[in-house]
């Protein structure tokens, strides 16, 4: 009898030590842990509890973190590191990020990027896999071929009689992944990835003189144009109560417009004016 009370004493002891063992454990991971910052990552930091409304602690700069900071951070780098990849010879900082979603996550994190040397602001999702970081898109690739995109599109209205148009420009949203860069052309975009990207168009004509009516019946004959140039996008069309010079010297906030109508690749045929 003594000899089971001392076999289930030891059993007891072990079983003591294993708990008091795991508590220290969990005690200490959740302790916060000396990880070496940059101050583009403490700005992040800061950032990040501002977001979910807690003030920035102090530690931050004796730069003690807890588990799931020490995971921001090293998502974030790895971002910094394919931004940098993708794009040599541009500097990024990212100031902060959100999740998505309005019933739970959307499978991705939105991260707030801008390239320093241009100012340029993008967009930059990070889609993950089994909890971790996966891979990134985004649509900085844009500032590279966005405008002479929108100059091809107007160059093929020219080349089918659309002798108003003066000005282009564009923009490009759909976030892509590393296949489109800082090298991307024009001719890719529209081999490769065209209906994926869908670009919307903004082409502005001299109408100095025409009648909102004359505007609109020239409207309906360049979206005909647009049907047979086929490619996918949203384009909208701005009639000019301006002369070329002063169209192609103004910003669009400086424009008189006449006439607007708007047509989509998928909507084709059917009219959105506005």
């Amino acid at each position: 009898m003594k000899k089971r009370t001392k076999v289930f004493r030891v059993i007891l002891y072990v079983l003591l030590a294993l708990v008091i063992a795991r508590i220290a454990y969990f005690k200490y991971d959740l302790m916060p842990k000396y990880y070496k910052l940059t101050d583009k990552e403490r700005e992040f930091l800061d950032w990040y509890n501002y977001y979910y409304g807690i003030p920035a602690p102090k530690r931050f700069i004796k730069e003690m973190l807890y588990k799931d900071e020490i995971r921001q951070i090293e998502w974030l780098r790895r971002l910094y590191a394919d931004l940098e990849e993708r794009y040599p010879g541009y500097q990024f900082y990212i100031s902060g990020k959100k999740d998505p979603g309005m019933f739970g996550a959307a499978g991705y994190s939105e991260y707030y990027t801008e390239e320093e040397t241009t100012g340029r602001d993008f967009d930059t999702h990070v889609y993950f896999k089994d909890g971790d970081y996966a891979y990134e898109e985004d649509n900085f690739y844009r500032y590279f071929v966005e405008e002479e995109y929108a100059e091809y599109v107007g160059g093929l209205l020219k080349e089918k009689g659309v002798d108003k148009v003066v000005k282009t420009g564009g923009a490009m949203s759909t976030v892509m992944g590393k296949e489109c860069d800082s090298t991307i052309t024009v001719e890719e975009i529209v081999n490769k990835y065209i209906e994926e990207m869908s670009p919307s168009v903004w082409i502005f004509l001299e109408a100095k003189g025409m009648t909102e009516e004359e505007c609109a019946e020239y409207a309906k004959w360049v979206q005909e144009k647009l049907e047979e140039i086929n490619l996918r996008g949203t384009y909208s069309i701005y009639f000019c109560d301006m002369t070329g010079e002063e169209i192609v010297s103004s910003e669009m906030e400086d424009m008189i417009f006449i006439y607007i109508h708007r047509c989509q690749s998928w909507n084709w045929g059917k009219e959105e004016e506005e």
